[in-house]
């Protein structure tokens, strides 16, 4: 006995629509650090796909404090497949999977 053969469909999407973005909740937050406890809303933040811009002007320079809260949050970068980068002594940023932070220093000739 013969298996069925079945018959191939040819479909055409041409007319079929699709959006070519999806909606999504996440977005660019910057965040005025001030304490331990904001520690679990920013990886909340996080793992729902968001960009932190981090301000830690609210900490001594050399606050272990601040470093325990970078260090976490560089494991939940990880994590997610994103980056976390510190731009200066008070700023870090945290960005989730495929998208890239890179520092980059513009110069100019002649000066």
């Amino acid at each position: 006995m013969k298996k069925e053969e079945k018959k191939k469909v040819f479909v055409d999407l041409e007319n079929y629509k699709t959006p070519m973005y999806t909606q999504s909740d996440a977005g660019i937050k910057v965040v005025e650090v001030s304490s331990y406890k904001d520690l679990r809303p920013l990886i909340d933040m996080a793992y729902r796909g968001n960009v932190l811009l981090l301000d830690f002007s609210r900490f001594a320079d050399g606050d272990t404090l601040k470093k325990e809260m970078a260090k976490r949050m560089y494991e939940v970068s990880k994590d997610i497949g994103g980056t976390f980068s510190e731009i200066s002594d008070r700023l870090m940023i945290m960005s989730p999977s495929g998208l890239r932070v890179d520092k980059c220093r513009i110069t100019h000739k002649g000066e």
